[in-house]
């Protein structure tokens, strides 16, 4: 609750601060790279794709060495900085949604049937005693592993945008139902809700992301404006930016607090910092993330098996907490990668091979 008040709290403060200089700043464009769709969207769902496994590793260093204080409060401090992955995919899968023909069809192949698939053989890896009501019950909840709440939560979404498209992509109501969601998100985390729903759906409640939600539909909806960020704004950033880390340092180091996924004003925060970085990162690196965002499905689904096998070995037998960390860090993200590299080549070599038999 601490952590989210001084994010209101800050969040106004930059608000004033560009208000009373006038700084002109826009909301990111989905538009806004001239050869077609901005692949940043793309650079920064790689960046939240990493970041969950950043907080998945700091749960098996705990596993492993509760009592290593010093190393536990490392990974946590980490862990934290990452929370802003899923309410970063939350709002990049809105930016592009449309209800358009197949909007079904793409979810079921997509997403659906793939989850399924990993539900399936997960149920199967992880769990010794077997029954249908059990698996229906995870697979509902995305409990068969722990990251998998998020395809329930993101299908409910899917429903809700399909049911109310016409209000939700109508631009005369983007700004109050972008403040409606607000502090409907807000009750949320503050826990007003949780009395109101059954316990079990708590993890995967669209109340808890909602405004990330309806803040990528009003990304999709803003009209492209050329405002260049100023000196000012990188001072804002700054100046924010060393505020946060002493705070995440005093909370991880000190009180030793696992921050919620869907605190509201820190994953906003480091989407527009971030929004503004990117276009300085070296090429081969953007492009090495931008392959994981278009890919972070496949990679989200397939990491909990990696991380979940890895369990059967103590970190620190990889080289100490340092080396391990780095080496788990890049087993869960590189296993997954690989296999999508594989894919996307076998899909390419199918599809020309039989482009060439038609010919």
């Amino acid at each position: 609750m601490e952590w989210e008040l001084l994010g209101i709290i800050l969040a106004g403060v930059g608000a004033l601060y560009l208000w009373v200089f006038r700084i002109p700043y826009s909301l990111p464009h989905p538009l806004a790279n001239p050869v077609g769709r901005e692949n940043r969207f793309d650079i920064l769902r790689g960046f939240a794709m990493i970041g969950i496994v950043i907080i998945h590793i700091h749960s098996y260093f705990q596993f492993f060495h509760p009592a290593d204080t010093s190393v536990i409060r490392t990974t946590l401090f980490l862990s934290n900085l990452s929370r802003f992955s899923v309410p970063l995919f939350i709002l990049t899968s809105a930016i592009f949604l449309r209800k358009k023909e197949g909007y079904w069809i793409s979810k079921l192949k997509n997403l659906l049937v793939p989850y399924t698939f990993a539900s399936v053989f997960g149920y199967l890896v992880k769990y010794n005693h077997y029954t249908v009501l059990e698996f229906l019950q995870f697979y509902l909840l995305g409990k068969v592993f722990a990251p998998f709440y998020f395809v329930p939560l993101l299908i409910q979404f899917y429903i809700f945008f399909y049911i109310f498209e016409k209000i939700l992509m109508n631009s005369k109501y983007s700004n109050l139902l972008l403040f409606v969601s607000f502090f409907i998100n807000l009750s949320s985390n503050l826990g007003f809700f949780d009395s109101l729903l059954p316990k079990d759906y708590h993890s995967i409640s669209i109340f808890n992301y909602i405004f990330f939600f309806l803040l990528g539909i009003r990304i999709g909806l803003s009209k492209e404006e050329k405002n260049k960020p100023t000196a000012n704004v990188f001072v804002l950033f700054g100046t924010f930016s060393l505020i946060i880390l002493f705070f995440l340092t005093c909370f991880s180091g000190v009180y030793v607090i696992d921050f919620k996924n869907h605190h509201l004003i820190y994953p906003i925060f480091f989407f527009l910092a971030i929004w503004e970085i990117l276009p300085k990162l070296n090429h081969k690196i953007s492009n090495w993330i931008c392959f994981i965002g278009t890919n972070s499905l496949f990679i989200f689904l397939l990491h909990p098996f990696v991380i979940h096998m890895m369990h059967s070995f103590d970190p620190y037998s990889f080289g100490g907490p340092f080396f391990g960390y780095i080496l788990t860090l890049i087993l869960n993200v590189g296993i997954p990668t690989a296999i999508a590299v594989i894919v996307q080549k076998g899909k390419s070599l199918y599809q020309s091979h039989h482009s060439l038999e038609r010919q």
